[in-house]
């Protein structure tokens, strides 16, 4: 072997490599000084990893914590696939509701428009005609506008600043 086998050699230590892999493995090592070396510090960590994972012990309830985080998990799936289920069922629901009742629903719209409109109109009319009323209204609406251009300019300096 002319290249040093580095990343086998932790392989060979867990003995994962095929016969012949291994058999190239041991030559080499018989007489390079640097892999044996590497290999005794690996063996060496392998040990130090066995002694610390064996003075951990698992919580008492560690399986039943998993169990019910699991149990947790399959509800949450549940529960979102019955709410996409709810969801599919009031459309559903609305649009077949309205295929049968969508020219009444439209007739009904159109109807409600057309009074707001007039409403508007007539009380437009209404207050034109009180001169009062017209001068409460101008007066109304010039206060509006000044305070809408005052809260305006606070807003321009704030953000600008």
């Amino acid at each position: 072997m002319t290249k040093h086998p580095e990343e086998q050699l932790s392989a060979y230590l867990d003995d994962e490599l095929t016969p012949d892999e291994r058999r190239e493995i041991e030559a080499h090592l018989e007489t390079c000084a640097s892999c044996q070396a590497l290999l005794e510090d690996l063996a060496g960590n392998n040990d130090d990893l066995v002694q610390t994972f064996s003075l951990i012990e698992a919580p008492f309830d560690l399986e039943a914590r998993v169990m019910q985080s699991i149990g947790a998990e399959e509800k949450r799936q549940f529960a979102c696939n019955g709410r996409i289920v709810a969801l599919l069922l009031g459309l559903l629901t609305l649009g077949l509701f309205y295929l049968l009742t969508g020219a009444i629903i439209g007739k009904l719209i159109h109807g409600w428009s057309k009074l707001v409109v007039t409403l508007i109109y007539a009380s437009s009319h209404f207050i034109l005609s009180v001169p009062a009323l017209t001068g409460g209204t101008i007066v109304l609406s010039l206060f509006i506008l000044v305070a809408s251009f005052v809260s305006l300019k606070r807003l321009l300096r704030t953000s600008a600043s």
